[in-house]
């Protein structure tokens, strides 16, 4: 492999000593301060506070961050993320090599290590695990819907060279296999658990984390344990517990009463509020995220770009910004945040346009305008903290123009069965990356293969231009060619105007002064085995 090569492979990527979790401990802006009063306690739990519960804990089955949240912290990976920023650093693995044509990647397995069930973590339990993930005939699905499956295509296949020595042998060179690696859909399963629980899984996980699943009351609570036999550096905490609590206000007098530690997806109206509380602080940095207004290219009136930017004009984001999202946001043209390379800065956004807005209405057939749903998520979510609020300015906007439109609002979970399937003309989605690449947000939303139900590709845009574009990035190892077919598919995404990206926000989490240790992760991973809890 040359030099350029081999350089572009590896950038980002530390091959410093670590504990099968990775990483080094939380020093930075995770840390959050001295902490509160109390030394911290082994026998404390961490109570973290979320707007919704989790739909699945087999992580070869779900693409959804509440969900993904939980199996941080009972599942590990090949390789994974620094604590606090998007860096490669070994996990299962503790050391890998490259062939010299890109096409062979050998992962040095870390010795000894069990899952919770006491099962061996070996070549054949990691080969096990990663062929189920991508092999849609694989005998132990069991109903497993793999989501995340077409972003492990270029595996050709999974070797055991050893029981600690596993090879994964490409079809062609890629750029983004480490850090597809990295992401929670990747995570290694316990064979032996899901061959005792076939579809069960999803509600008795099994991995080799720094926590093992005890018992999940559906809307209630999840809680997991310190896992003692863990190899890498123990849990803090002896025990991890996730409540869903969906309203805002009563997920700060949970924080305010002691009742959570940890609380996320901090609606920025209320951050000087929360920070003015005794006790309490917030912690914010640039996030990778952003908020979109996705239009149904399949049905009409969306199959035409002429109305769909009609929809883009009639937005106002900067009154969307003040109004839904309290200033704290920033928007721009294209379908993933500045903080990702490979984001185009020449783009201009659409402007605000009322009236240019009526006159593409009026060109594709609409003069009196149209009749629409708009669908707006029940929760918040990192990269819109408050749905319904957005949702309710942006139905003034087109409004305006002569698009009405009613507000449907189904239960999350339904919310997102159902879009994945088309079922809505217009709907408020998001995305956080999984893995701080281009091709995790342009790849997963925008290619037509991510547009086949179940679609992460809810605008179900089909373009074969754009798509062929990101193929060919994933593949090419130059890193200045690689951003270079990235500007290219925005420049043609930006043209079709398949989705209104709305807002870029930062990251943020609440929690209590005696709380120290919680590493803020540009990527949005929730990690809690470094978390300390002060006694009280």
């Amino acid at each position: 492999m040359n030099t350029t090569v081999l350089r572009t492979l590896l950038a980002g990527v530390a091959f410093v000593g670590s504990g099968c979790g990775g990483g080094s401990p939380s020093t930075g802006s995770g840390q959050g301060g001295s902490g509160g009063p109390g030394a911290p306690s082994a026998d404390a739990s961490v109570i973290y506070c979320r707007g919704a519960d989790s739909k699945k804990l087999d992580p070869h089955d779900i693409d959804d961050g509440e969900s993904a949240s939980v199996c941080n912290q009972i599942y590990e990976n090949l390789v994974t993320y620094d604590l606090e920023d998007p860096r490669i650093v070994p996990g299962l693995a503790e050391s890998w090599t490259v062939s010299a044509d890109g096409l062979a990647w050998t992962f040095m397995l870390r010795a000894g290590v069990r899952f919770h069930d006491g099962t061996p973590c070996d070549g054949d339990a990691v080969k096990w695990s990663l062929d189920r993930m991508r092999d849609s005939k694989h005998p132990d699905l069991h109903g497993a819907s793999q989501p995340y499956g077409g972003d492990y295509a270029v595996i050709e296949r999974v070797e055991v060279v050893s029981p600690t020595e596993v090879r994964l042998v490409l079809k062609t060179p890629s750029a983004v296999l480490l850090r597809n690696l990295a992401m929670f859909p990747a995570s290694v399963v316990s064979p032996s658990a899901v061959r005792k629980h076939g579809a069960e899984i999803a509600r008795n996980p099994v991995g080799t984390g720094p926590f093992r699943f005890v018992e999940w009351i559906p809307n209630e609570k999840i809680v997991l344990e310190r896992w003692d036999g863990y190899c890498g550096e123990k849990a803090k905490v002896r025990r991890a517990i996730f409540i869903p609590v969906p309203e805002q206000s009563a997920r700060v007098e949970r924080l305010k009463r002691g009742e959570a530690h940890l609380m996320d997806n901090v609606d920025f109206s209320m951050v000087e509020t929360i920070r003015a509380v005794p006790g309490l602080v917030v912690e914010m940095r640039p996030g990778m995220n952003f908020s979109y207004l996705a239009m149904n290219n399949d049905r009409k009136p969306f199959d035409d770009a002429r109305v769909r930017r009609a929809v883009a004009h009639a937005v106002d984001k900067q009154k969307l910004l003040k109004l839904a999202y309290f200033g704290y946001g920033k928007t721009g043209p294209n379908p993933m945040p500045p903080t990702i390379p490979g984001y185009h800065d020449g783009l201009a956004d659409r402007p605000h346009d009322p009236a240019k807005a009526r006159a593409l209405l009026a060109e594709a057939g609409f003069p009196g305008g149209l009749d629409t749903d708009l669908w707006a998520m029940p929760n918040p979510r990192p990269y819109c903290p408050k749905p319904r609020e957005c949702a309710q300015v942006l139905k003034e906007d087109l409004a305006a123009v002569g698009i009405r439109v009613t507000i449907k609002s189904p239960p999350w979970s339904e919310y997102l069965d159902r879009t994945k399937v088309g079922e809505h003309p217009m709907c408020i989605l998001g995305w956080t990356t999984d893995n701080g690449d281009p091709d995790n947000f342009l790849y997963a939303l925008l290619s037509k293969d991510r547009a086949q139900p179940p679609a992460q590709n809810v605008s179900f845009y089909r373009s074969d231009v754009v798509t062929a574009l990101l193929v060919r990035a994933q593949g090419e190892t130059d890193e200045a060619r690689r951003w270079n077919l990235y500007r290219q598919a925005q420049e043609a995404i930006h043209a079709d105007c398949p989705m209104v990206p709305l807002a870029y926000m930062p990251l943020t989490v609440a929690r209590r002064a005696e709380v120290r240790g919680y590493p803020l992760n540009p990527i949005g991973i929730v990690r809690l085995h470094t978390v300390m809890v002060g006694e009280r």
